[in-house]
C-alpha cells in the first residue's frame, strides 16, 4: 500500500472501507473500499479522523482483509451456516437452521494464536435459532501476507470449527413419580415447568406421561412402556433426593440403562441422572428444577433434545462456570 494525505486524495479509489461512529447511535460504514473520493467527501473524511487514507501499489502482494476475511470464513463455518457480507474488513457467520452449536475449542485456540489473525465465537454445545449470528472473523492489519492464510488453512485442516446439528423431531415422554402425586393429594407442578422449557423447541414434542407411585417397579415399567411406544426421551421426574422414599435412581437402573451420571458438579440441581437405553435417553429431574429459574436441566437440555450424547467427562467439566 501507500499513504496520501486526505486532503490530496480527489479522485483516487478508496482501498478500505472507513467507519464512522456516534456513541450510542451508529457504527458502520461511511465510504466503502472502491469509492472514488469527491471533493465534498474530504470534510466528512477529515471529520471522521482521517488525515491519510491507504492506496493500493500495484506492486503488493499482500492480501486485502476484506479478501482475507472471506477466506477465514470457509475455515469457520459448517454446514447449514451462511455469511454476511464483508464490511470493514469483518465477515459473519449466520444460522440457516435451529439446531445445537458445536465449537471445536482447540483448533480456534490455535487459529487465534497466529499473529493478525481473530475470529471469535459464540460458546460451544448451545441452542441457536435459524438467523442468529454464531461467529465473525478478520485479520488484524489492513493487508496480510499469504504464508499466514496458508498456516491458517495447516492448523484447521479439512474440518471446519464450527458445526450445527439441526434440531430433528423427538417424542418425548415423562413419568411422574411420587405417591402424594398419584393419589392427588398434591398437583403435578413438574409438567407445566417442562412444557415451558419444551416450548422453545419446535421439534420436541410430549407424547406420554404416567403418574406413578414410589414404587421403583412401577417407574421401570412406565420408563419402557414409554420407549417401546417410541419415545426418544424419557423424562422422570421426583424421587431424585437421598431420602429412603425416593427410588426414581433405582428405578433407572432396573431397566438396563447406562447410567453416565448421577450427581452433577452444577448448582443447582445437582442430583440430576442421565443415562442412555437403546439410543434412547432418560434424564431423572431434581426437584430443584421446579425452583430455581436455570440448573444443570437447562444447560444439558440443547444437548438432549439433538440428542448429542454426553461423556462422564463431559459432565465433570460442568463444574467450571456451573455455579448457576
Amino acid at each position: 500500500m501507500k499513504v496520501v494525505k486526505t486532503i490530496d486524495s480527489e479522485g483516487l479509489i478508496l482501498y478500505q472501507d472507513i467507519t464512522k461512529i456516534i456513541k450510542g447511535e451508529f457504527k458502520g460504514v461511511a465510504f466503502s473500499k472502491g469509492h472514488q473520493v469527491k471533493a465534498e467527501d474530504i470534510p466528512v473524511l477529515l471529520s471522521l479522523g482521517k488525515e491519510h487514507l491507504f492506496l493500493q501499489s500495484e506492486e503488493s502482494d499482500l492480501i486485502h482483509e476484506n479478501e482475507a476475511a472471506a477466506f477465514l470464513y470457509q475455515l469457520l463455518a459448517g454446514a447449514f451456516m451462511e455469511a454476511t457480507p464483508v464490511s470493514e474488513g469483518k465477515i459473519e457467520v449466520i444460522a440457516t437452521v435451529d439446531g445445537l452449536l458445536k465449537v471445536d475449542r482447540e483448533t480456534l485456540f490455535r487459529l487465534n494464536a497466529i499473529p493478525g489473525i481473530a475470529a471469535a465465537t459464540l460458546p460451544t454445545n448451545q441452542k441457536i435459532s435459524a438467523g442468529q449470528k454464531l461467529a465473525g472473523t478478520r485479520i488484524i492489519p489492513l493487508e496480510i501476507d499469504s504464508a499466514t492464510l496458508v498456516e491458517a488453512k495447516q492448523v484447521v485442516g479439512e474440518t471446519s470449527i464450527l458445526s450445527l446439528l439441526p434440531f430433528e423431531k423427538v417424542t418425548i415422554g415423562i413419568v411422574t413419580t411420587g405417591s402424594e402425586v398419584y393419589k392427588g393429594l398434591i398437583k403435578d407442578a413438574f409438567l407445566p415447568v417442562i412444557q415451558e422449557k419444551l416450548s422453545e423447541y419446535r421439534t420436541a414434542e410430549i407424547k406420554f406421561q404416567e403418574i406413578v407411585t414410589d414404587d421403583p417397579t412401577q417407574i421401570t415399567q412406565a420408563i419402557n412402556k414409554m420407549i417401546e411406544a417410541g419415545a426418544d426421551i424419557v423424562f422422570c421426574t421426583g424421587g431424585m433426593s437421598v431420602d429412603p422414599d425416593d427410588r426414581t435412581p433405582l428405578a433407572i437402573r432396573q431397566t438396563g440403562a447406562e447410567i453416565i451420571a448421577h450427581g452433577t458438579p452444577v448448582l443447582p440441581g445437582s442430583m440430576l441422572l442421565l443415562a442412555y437405553l437403546d439410543g434412547k435417553t432418560i434424564v431423572g429431574l431434581p426437584g430443584g428444577v421446579l425452583f430455581s429459574k436455570q440448573t444443570v436441566f437447562d444447560l444439558l437440555l440443547p444437548r438432549i433434545i439433538a440428542q448429542d450424547k454426553l461423556s462422564k467427562n463431559e459432565i465433570i467439566a460442568l463444574g467450571y462456570g456451573g455455579y448457576l
